[in-house]
């Protein structure tokens, strides 16, 4: 059972936390064209009982770690989650899928929220991430928390592939002093 995450105006639940309400949103983030396109992949077509099936059963492996982003309201706005955790290293990804949301800071605190996971409770070195050229906003958002950009590489699709990472002692160096403490409570206690 995970923990529940806060920093600032965001909450992070894991994903066994997240109500039917919550559920609905994620599917239609699934599913919307404008998200699937900033995210690399097709309009999710999947009906909602075998998506919250698969991925349940996803966020059980020991390798990933998933969160539901919820707003200072309590509203479900995105995912956020850390996969191919291992040998000191996870891969970062998120999603804002409240177009209400974007634009707005909410991205940078949900991800402020996973790397003090990442690098104090999971003892992470190093967290890497890979985003579209095209995305700016997550670029902006990605370098906001301190990722660096490592290199730009052509995809197949004509689609340009930004890698970037953040390394534990980078963020410890740059960590801002409102990130202290952040506030973790047992799964289903708020």
């Amino acid at each position: 059972m995970g923990a529940v995450l806060r920093y600032e105006r965001v909450t992070l639940k894991p994903l066994t936390d997240l109500d039917q309400a919550a559920w609905r949103r994620l599917h239609a983030h699934f599913r919307d064209p404008e998200i699937a396109h900033l995210n690399g992949t097709l309009p999710g077509r999947l009906p909602l009982w075998l998506l919250r099936l698969l991925l349940k059963a996803d966020s059980r492996r020991p390798d990933r770690a998933i969160y539901g982003i919820f707003d200072e309201a309590g509203d479900y706005i995105g995912t956020v989650e850390l996969y191919d955790i291992g040998m000191q290293r996870a891969t970062l990804g998120i999603i804002i899928g409240e177009k209400s949301h974007w634009g707005r800071g909410y991205g940078p605190e949900a991800i402020a929220a996973i790397l003090q996971h990442a690098f104090e409770a999971v003892c992470l070195e190093r967290v890497v991430l890979s985003t579209f050229g095209d995305n700016l906003r997550a670029q902006a958002a990605f370098k906001k928390a301190g990722f660096k950009e490592l290199r730009r590489l052509s995809r197949r699709q004509g689609r340009i592939s930004v890698q970037m990472e953040l390394t534990a002692s980078e963020w410890r160096q740059r960590r801002p002093p409102a990130a202290l403490p952040l506030a973790s409570l047992p799964s289903g206690r708020e």
